[in-house]
């Protein structure tokens, strides 16, 4: 029986499982559509769907809730050459290179473009289209992508 089950497993243990639907929730907002297995996309489609959702209300509360989503913890995400860089304009350049690669660009695109567009829309914000199947183990495929 599945009586209160939340989510998908998908095969894997809970920290590859989180960091997997964390970079296809990054690819999917940068992309606007996701190409993966039919199990995969569904679980994507619910955390788009409330990350969408989130971003409709802009307040600051929003954004950090969908930066600890998008970016996670900043200063896991400092790279070590920051510690050794040796002038101020180094060390600013080499942040601002992090930041874009971490996400923060994905939360401003999030907020400033996603978010407006679907204002007026109560939900339904993805189409989840089936693909077949794939060659090597035959799993269904699946595309998602933003209405």
């Amino acid at each position: 029986m599945t009586h209160r089950v939340d989510r998908r497993k998908l095969g894997l243990p809970s920290d590859q499982r989180m960091a997997l639907l964390t970079n296809l929730q990054r690819q999917f907002i940068r992309h606007g559509y996701v190409r993966t297995t039919f199990g995969r996309a569904k679980e994507l489609q619910r955390l788009a769907e409330r990350l969408i959702t989130l971003s409709k209300k802009d307040s600051l509360a929003a954004r950090r809730a969908a930066r600890r989503v998008l970016v996670g913890h900043s200063s896991a995400n400092r790279p070590a050459k920051l510690l050794t860089a040796k002038s101020g304009m180094e060390a600013t350049a080499i942040l601002r290179q992090t930041s874009m690669m971490a996400g923060e660009d994905l939360v401003k695109y999030l907020f400033d473009e996603v978010g407006p567009r679907y204002q007026m829309r109560n939900g339904g914000y993805t189409r989840l289209t089936r693909t077949g199947l794939r060659r090597g183990d035959g799993a269904q495929t699946a595309v998602l992508e933003l209405v």
